[in-house]
């Protein structure tokens, strides 16, 4: 049984889920070390080539977002053959065993209407062995993926294999799917292996940057069929979170499971090994400096807290805010971090604009629960200090109630909600408690340690508001869940909200028209 480690969430450190190995610790009688009762937290620099994220999730709102850490100290407790085609950034394929972290290729972004070819690069690569299945397209093109890959249809991100009802249920590939994809593919090569076909209008490189994603081919789902073998796979995170497999649009796999990535663990790993963008500043000027970017709202805190702890000395949050405040350029922020204060001046600044507003994140008002929960996190007081102090300055401020544990956590959603508006707080929020990937153990985990007597309990409650699992991931469920006591706690939040007169889980919306890139401003004649 593991054992909490001073000022840590997560009881244990295992494996990342694209490690080949992984080591268990066994008592065999002889001297073993002494556990020590605290861990260490490093700091490292994560050197991205781009800083802004994008997203078009449903469920989600807002398409812009910048995380200025990977990993976070506050302790809150997918994979192709390798021999896929990956279509480059100067038009030629390689296959997917052989990419690098740098590598610039093609990926995908939403804009308008359309999702639009963008040029991206590799995060982080790495492998697995797992079960294979083989997708044949009408085309004749095949791809050989694991069980819990996604690729883009017509319908929207869809796994490989699944069920319609059960533990397994998600959306899933069927016959009756089309895959999004391109027509051809521009390569140096006639031929790539892999694809179905390769126009022969199409004899030199081209850059595809912008184009809509539109195709004639035939890209039904003709067959998925099991190999009934396990096989090395291998996957690769980008700055877009997908990118072009065998003419497809295939999805790369979100805070404690994206430290996996790195071939890391999401469990203390993610609390003691930090990362941070180097540059962001600069990075970020670049950017916003691009001929073609368009002013949309920027999202800091969506994975990870801007405001941890390191942040008062690496001062990462604070650069990026700077570059924002000079532009014009609306942002909204999400953090459990009293450190969000020592930024009044800018914030408040901006928020005159209407360029500004935060959601404090409130998980518990019981002092006691916070400290299991989330150990180096702000105390519930002092979050709603934070609420009181924001909206003095005069900077729309709400609070996200996240997440709603039940039977630990959803009897405070109306004491939470009251307390907020108490504070000031024009909006509030909720998540329902999310379990993908790794979590579902470390969550598991802690509960048998703080909560045993009712672990089985809390667990029967996620099930019932997951669809008989621990995790739901289709969009329009995930983030409220579904069932009798999920229509039970959308009825009692808006409820409270009413009661206490403020909105719903979304602020006015930003303005977007005084932004101003980098290096714009008027030259001075000077005689």
């Amino acid at each position: 049984m593991a054992h909490p480690l001073k000022g840590r969430g997560a009881l244990s450190n295992p494996g990342g889920r694209f490690c080949e190995h992984t080591t268990e610790a066994v008592d065999d009688g002889w001297y073993a070390e002494e556990v020590p009762s605290s861990i260490a937290t490093s700091v490292e620099p994560d050197r991205a080539r781009s800083i802004i994220s994008t997203n078009d999730s449903p469920d989600i709102p807002f398409e812009q977002s910048i995380n200025p850490y990977r990993g976070c100290e506050h302790g809150c407790a997918y994979c192709m053959s390798g021999d896929t085609a990956i279509l480059m950034a100067d038009g030629t394929t390689r296959p997917l065993a052989e990419l690098r972290t740098g590598d610039s290729i093609y990926g995908t972004v939403r804009q308008g209407w359309y999702r639009r070819y963008v040029k991206t690069h590799v995060l982080a690569h790495w492998s697995v062995i797992e079960p294979a299945y083989r997708i044949t397209l009408a085309d004749r093109t095949t791809l050989v993926a694991g069980p819990h890959h996604r690729f883009l249809t017509e319908r929207g991100w869809k796994f490989v294999t699944g069920t319609e009802d059960g533990r397994a249920r998600r959306p899933h590939l069927t016959t009756s799917d089309i895959l999004m994809g391109a027509d051809v593919v521009w390569a140096a090569s006639r031929k790539v292996a892999g694809y179905g076909y390769v126009d022969s209008a199409i004899t030199r490189k081209r850059d595809i940057s912008g184009q809509a994603l539109k195709s004639e081919a035939r890209l039904g789902v003709a067959g998925i069929e099991p190999l009934n073998r396990a096989m090395r796979l291998y996957d690769i995170a980008t700055g877009t979170e997908d990118f072009i497999a065998n003419g497809i649009v295939s999805h790369n796999c979100y805070a404690r499971p994206s430290h996996a990535y790195l071939g890391l663990s999401s469990g203390l790993d993610f609390e003691t090994r930090l990362f941070y963008k180097a540059d962001a500043a600069r990075l970020l000027t670049a950017e916003l400096a691009k001929p073609g970017y368009v002013c949309k709202p920027i999202v800091l805190g969506a994975n990870t807290d801007p405001y941890q702890p390191i942040e008062k000395r690496l001062q990462v949050t604070r650069s990026i805010l700077d570059v924002l405040g000079g532009c014009r350029h609306p942002v909204s922020i999400v953090t459990k971090g009293t450190l969000i204060l020592r930024d009044l001046d800018v914030l408040a600044d901006m928020a005159r604009d209407g360029l500004a507003s935060v959601a404090v994140s409130v998980t518990t008002l019981d002092a006691e629960l916070k400290r299991k929960l989330e150990p180096r996190a702000a105390a519930p007081q002092a979050r709603l200090a934070v609420v009181r102090r924001l909206a003095a300055a005069g900077i729309p401020v709400g609070v996200l109630v996240a997440p709603v544990i039940p039977a630990i956590t959803d009897y405070e959603l109306e004491s939470i909600v009251e307390a907020a508006a108490a504070a000031g707080a024009r909006s509030a929020g909720y998540v329902l408690l999310r379990l993908p990937h790794d979590l579902s153990a470390l969550f598991r985990e802690w509960l048998a340690e703080h909560y045993p007597e009712r672990a089985q309990h809390v667990m029967s409650l996620v099930s019932a508001l997951r669809g008989g699992r621990d995790n739901d991931p289709r969009f329009g469920t995930r983030m409220r869940g579904t069932g009798p006591l999920a229509e039970l706690l959308r009825a009692r939040f808006q409820l409270a909200c009413r009661r206490c007169g403020i909105g719903g889980a979304r602020s006015p919306p930003l303005v977007t028209t005084l932004f101003r890139p980098p290096g714009s401003g008027q030259l001075e004649l000077v005689i």
